[in-house]
Protein backbone atom coordinates (compact mmCIF):
# COMPACT_ATOMS: atom_id res chain seq x y z
CA UNK A 1 0.00 0.00 0.00
CA UNK A 2 3.16 2.08 0.86
CA UNK A 3 4.76 1.22 -2.04
CA UNK A 4 1.98 2.06 -4.21
CA UNK A 5 1.36 5.45 -2.72
CA UNK A 6 5.08 6.44 -3.04
CA UNK A 7 5.15 5.79 -6.88
CA UNK A 8 1.44 7.72 -7.24
CA UNK A 9 3.07 10.18 -5.73
CA UNK A 10 6.38 10.61 -8.04
CA UNK A 11 3.71 9.90 -11.02
CA UNK A 12 1.88 13.32 -9.62
CA UNK A 13 5.59 15.31 -9.39
CA UNK A 14 6.68 14.14 -12.87
CA UNK A 15 3.41 15.11 -14.40
CA UNK A 16 3.05 18.88 -12.78
CA UNK A 17 6.23 19.53 -14.70
CA UNK A 18 4.79 19.28 -17.92
CA UNK A 19 5.41 22.14 -19.72
CA UNK A 20 2.39 21.95 -22.16
CA UNK A 21 1.23 24.64 -24.43
CA UNK A 22 -1.08 25.53 -27.14
CA UNK A 23 0.03 28.45 -29.73
CA UNK A 24 -1.68 29.78 -32.55
CA UNK A 25 -0.30 32.61 -35.55
CA UNK A 26 -2.18 34.15 -37.76
CA UNK A 27 -0.17 36.96 -38.41
CA UNK A 28 -2.46 39.70 -38.56
CA UNK A 29 -0.01 42.34 -37.04
CA UNK A 30 3.05 43.04 -38.10
CA UNK A 31 4.51 43.31 -34.73
CA UNK A 32 4.85 39.99 -34.83
CA UNK A 33 7.75 39.94 -36.78
CA UNK A 34 9.74 41.58 -33.76
CA UNK A 35 9.02 38.19 -32.04
CA UNK A 36 10.70 36.48 -35.17
CA UNK A 37 14.43 35.86 -36.61
CA UNK A 38 14.27 37.67 -39.85
CA UNK A 39 16.68 37.59 -43.09
CA UNK A 40 15.69 39.61 -45.71
CA UNK A 41 12.61 41.72 -46.53
CA UNK A 42 9.71 39.45 -44.71
CA UNK A 43 6.32 41.33 -44.63
CA UNK A 44 3.05 40.73 -43.56
CA UNK A 45 0.78 41.17 -46.60
CA UNK A 46 -2.57 41.07 -47.81
CA UNK A 47 -2.25 39.78 -51.09
CA UNK A 48 -3.13 36.65 -49.82
CA UNK A 49 -4.98 35.12 -46.90
CA UNK A 50 -6.19 31.82 -45.44
CA UNK A 51 -8.17 33.35 -42.85
CA UNK A 52 -8.20 36.76 -41.18
CA UNK A 53 -6.97 39.92 -43.45
CA UNK A 54 -3.31 38.66 -44.06
CA UNK A 55 -0.38 36.08 -44.03
CA UNK A 56 2.95 35.68 -43.73
CA UNK A 57 5.27 36.31 -46.68
CA UNK A 58 8.74 35.57 -47.17
CA UNK A 59 10.33 37.14 -50.29
CA UNK A 60 13.10 35.49 -52.24
CA UNK A 61 16.27 35.13 -50.62
CA UNK A 62 14.28 35.85 -46.92
CA UNK A 63 13.88 33.82 -43.83
CA UNK A 64 11.62 33.94 -40.95
CA UNK A 65 11.60 31.68 -38.12
CA UNK A 66 9.35 31.44 -35.13
CA UNK A 67 11.02 30.51 -31.95
CA UNK A 68 8.05 29.29 -30.01
CA UNK A 69 10.55 27.65 -27.02
CA UNK A 70 13.77 28.05 -25.77
CA UNK A 71 14.02 24.38 -25.46
CA UNK A 72 13.13 21.36 -27.82
CA UNK A 73 10.04 20.28 -27.23
CA UNK A 74 7.74 17.57 -28.77
CA UNK A 75 4.14 17.72 -30.36
CA UNK A 76 2.39 19.17 -33.29
CA UNK A 77 3.39 22.00 -35.87
CA UNK A 78 0.03 22.90 -38.41
CA UNK A 79 0.45 25.16 -40.84
CA UNK A 80 -1.69 26.57 -43.81
CA UNK A 81 0.56 27.05 -47.15
CA UNK A 82 -0.07 29.23 -50.28
CA UNK A 83 0.89 27.39 -53.35
CA UNK A 84 0.61 28.73 -56.40
CA UNK A 85 2.41 26.57 -58.80
CA UNK A 86 5.05 29.02 -59.86
CA UNK A 87 6.93 27.57 -63.37
CA UNK A 88 10.75 27.06 -62.09
CA UNK A 89 13.41 27.34 -65.21
CA UNK A 90 16.39 26.85 -63.29
CA UNK A 91 18.15 23.18 -63.04
CA UNK A 92 18.81 22.86 -59.65
CA UNK A 93 17.65 25.15 -57.10
CA UNK A 94 16.76 25.31 -53.34
CA UNK A 95 13.20 26.23 -53.28
CA UNK A 96 10.59 27.87 -50.63
CA UNK A 97 10.34 25.81 -48.04
CA UNK A 98 9.15 25.18 -44.28
CA UNK A 99 9.03 23.27 -41.62
CA UNK A 100 10.75 22.04 -38.19
CA UNK A 101 13.72 23.64 -36.26
CA UNK A 102 15.69 22.66 -33.30
CA UNK A 103 18.01 24.52 -30.75
CA UNK A 104 20.59 22.51 -32.53
CA UNK A 105 19.58 24.76 -35.63
CA UNK A 106 18.81 21.59 -37.63
CA UNK A 107 15.75 21.61 -39.94
CA UNK A 108 13.29 19.07 -40.89
CA UNK A 109 11.55 21.03 -43.78
CA UNK A 110 9.87 20.50 -46.96
CA UNK A 111 10.46 22.57 -50.03
CA UNK A 112 8.56 23.45 -53.22
CA UNK A 113 9.33 24.67 -56.44
CA UNK A 114 12.16 23.03 -56.71
CA UNK A 115 13.59 21.43 -60.42
CA UNK A 116 15.85 18.37 -60.44
CA UNK A 117 15.73 16.98 -63.77
CA UNK A 118 12.15 17.46 -64.89
CA UNK A 119 10.68 16.49 -61.09
CA UNK A 120 8.72 20.05 -60.27
CA UNK A 121 5.27 18.01 -59.64
CA UNK A 122 5.87 17.13 -56.25
CA UNK A 123 7.19 19.06 -52.91
CA UNK A 124 10.66 17.68 -51.50
CA UNK A 125 11.92 17.25 -48.31
CA UNK A 126 15.69 17.46 -46.21
CA UNK A 127 16.85 17.00 -43.34
CA UNK A 128 19.83 19.76 -42.85
CA UNK A 129 21.48 17.01 -40.28
CA UNK A 130 21.84 14.57 -43.05
CA UNK A 131 23.10 17.09 -45.59
CA UNK A 132 22.92 20.82 -46.44
CA UNK A 133 20.93 21.20 -49.33
CA UNK A 134 22.98 19.13 -51.87
CA UNK A 135 20.65 16.17 -51.87
CA UNK A 136 17.06 16.13 -51.38
CA UNK A 137 13.98 13.73 -51.63
CA UNK A 138 10.78 13.31 -53.13
CA UNK A 139 8.35 13.55 -51.01
CA UNK A 140 5.15 12.41 -52.91
CA UNK A 141 3.09 15.54 -51.93
CA UNK A 142 2.09 17.01 -54.95
CA UNK A 143 2.12 20.40 -55.71
CA UNK A 144 -1.35 20.62 -57.29
CA UNK A 145 -3.97 22.51 -57.26
CA UNK A 146 -3.21 26.09 -56.50
CA UNK A 147 -4.11 27.67 -53.35
CA UNK A 148 -4.32 26.73 -49.46
CA UNK A 149 -3.02 23.30 -48.18
CA UNK A 150 -2.77 22.19 -44.74
CA UNK A 151 0.31 20.54 -43.16
CA UNK A 152 0.30 18.92 -40.55
CA UNK A 153 4.15 17.92 -38.64
CA UNK A 154 4.24 15.49 -35.58
CA UNK A 155 6.97 15.22 -33.79
CA UNK A 156 5.81 13.44 -30.63
CA UNK A 157 8.50 11.61 -29.17
CA UNK A 158 12.02 10.61 -30.40
CA UNK A 159 10.87 7.93 -32.67
CA UNK A 160 8.01 10.18 -34.06
CA UNK A 161 8.14 12.25 -37.08
CA UNK A 162 5.71 12.76 -40.09
CA UNK A 163 3.52 15.38 -41.93
CA UNK A 164 0.44 14.87 -43.18
CA UNK A 165 -0.82 16.92 -46.41
CA UNK A 166 -4.73 18.46 -45.82
CA UNK A 167 -5.35 15.74 -42.93
CA UNK A 168 -4.75 12.59 -44.98
CA UNK A 169 -3.45 9.80 -42.78
CA UNK A 170 -2.21 8.30 -45.97
CA UNK A 171 0.07 10.62 -46.56
CA UNK A 172 3.12 10.91 -44.18
CA UNK A 173 6.44 10.98 -45.60
CA UNK A 174 10.01 10.77 -43.61
CA UNK A 175 9.80 7.22 -42.90
CA UNK A 176 13.83 6.25 -41.78
CA UNK A 177 14.68 10.07 -41.43
CA UNK A 178 13.66 10.64 -37.44
CA UNK A 179 17.79 9.55 -36.78
CA UNK A 180 18.18 13.12 -37.96
CA UNK A 181 15.94 14.91 -36.18
CA UNK A 182 14.88 13.28 -33.29
CA UNK A 183 15.66 15.65 -30.70
CA UNK A 184 12.01 17.89 -31.01
CA UNK A 185 11.49 21.36 -32.18
CA UNK A 186 11.70 24.68 -30.48
CA UNK A 187 10.72 26.62 -33.60
CA UNK A 188 9.26 26.51 -37.10
CA UNK A 189 10.99 27.98 -40.22
CA UNK A 190 9.75 29.68 -43.37
CA UNK A 191 12.53 30.30 -46.38
CA UNK A 192 11.96 32.11 -49.40
CA UNK A 193 14.40 29.84 -51.40
CA UNK A 194 17.25 31.64 -54.02
CA UNK A 195 18.43 31.40 -57.59
CA UNK A 196 14.42 32.90 -58.58
CA UNK A 197 13.06 36.49 -59.63
CA UNK A 198 11.20 38.20 -57.46
CA UNK A 199 8.30 38.23 -59.49
CA UNK A 200 7.98 34.52 -58.93
CA UNK A 201 7.59 34.04 -55.52
CA UNK A 202 4.34 33.89 -54.17
CA UNK A 203 4.16 31.11 -51.26
CA UNK A 204 2.53 32.53 -48.49
CA UNK A 205 2.24 31.13 -44.91
CA UNK A 206 -0.72 31.27 -42.32
CA UNK A 207 -2.50 29.90 -39.34
CA UNK A 208 0.41 28.16 -37.31
CA UNK A 209 -0.76 25.83 -34.77
CA UNK A 210 2.05 24.86 -32.12
CA UNK A 211 0.85 22.39 -29.22
CA UNK A 212 3.67 21.11 -27.50
CA UNK A 213 5.02 19.59 -24.19
CA UNK A 214 8.17 18.78 -22.88
CA UNK A 215 9.64 15.22 -22.45
CA UNK A 216 8.15 15.26 -18.86
CA UNK A 217 5.09 14.27 -20.44
CA UNK A 218 6.24 10.93 -21.21
CA UNK A 219 8.09 10.74 -17.90
CA UNK A 220 4.68 11.03 -16.38
CA UNK A 221 3.38 8.09 -18.30
CA UNK A 222 6.30 5.42 -17.92
CA UNK A 223 6.41 6.28 -14.21
CA UNK A 224 2.57 5.66 -13.23
CA UNK A 225 1.90 2.21 -14.59
CA UNK A 226 2.63 0.36 -11.74
CA UNK A 227 0.20 2.94 -9.22
CA UNK A 228 -3.05 1.77 -9.03
CA UNK A 229 -4.68 5.06 -9.51
CA UNK A 230 -2.49 7.65 -12.40
CA UNK A 231 -2.04 10.89 -11.33
CA UNK A 232 -3.98 13.70 -12.95
CA UNK A 233 -2.12 15.58 -15.87
CA UNK A 234 -1.48 19.22 -15.34
CA UNK A 235 -4.01 21.72 -17.70
CA UNK A 236 -1.90 22.67 -20.36
CA UNK A 237 -1.10 26.73 -20.02
CA UNK A 238 -3.41 28.55 -22.27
Amino acid sequence: MVKNLVIAVVALCFAVSVSAEKLIEGFEDKDVLKKMEIEGDVAISADQKHTGNSSLFVPVGATATWRFSKENKFGTVTMWVYESLINIKVKNMKGPHFGLINSDDDKAVLIGAVKLSSQTEYYRDIFTAENQWYSVWTSGFPRAPAGWKKFTFTFTDDKTLGVTLNDDAADKIFPGKVAFFNKGANGVIFGGGTDMKKNNETFYFDDVEVDVSDTAKAASKETSKEAPTAAPEATPKK
